[in-house]
């Protein structure tokens, strides 16, 4: 009797461990995803960061661009020609 009674507790034993263990694999996954997602939206808000302070960045410069060409539009129409004329220069060899 004493070793029927051992196998039966031995067996809700292995029963209450493999609840336990699936329990602890399930709360792993949960953790994991939840992990994964919060990375992702972290890394979705430092993109989304970046780029509206580089598309802030290039509006300056092209507003400053355009100061510049409008205070001095033969120095930028000079520029402009020069700049062509070497990277024609440089794109023919």
């Amino acid at each position: 009797m004493s070793t029927e009674s051992d196998l039966a507790s031995v067996q809700t034993d292995l029963a209450a461990l493999r609840h336990d263990v699936s329990s602890l694999l399930e709360h792993l996954r949960i953790s994991a995803s939840n992990s994964a997602q919060n990375a992702a939206s972290q890394l979705d808000d430092g993109a989304r960061r970046v780029y509206r302070s580089m598309a802030a960045e290039g509006e300056r410069s092209v507003k400053a661009l355009c100061g510049q060409v409008e205070a001095q539009p033969m120095v930028a129409l000079l520029v402009a020609l020069g700049v062509g004329y070497f990277g024609g220069r440089l794109l023919s060899r």
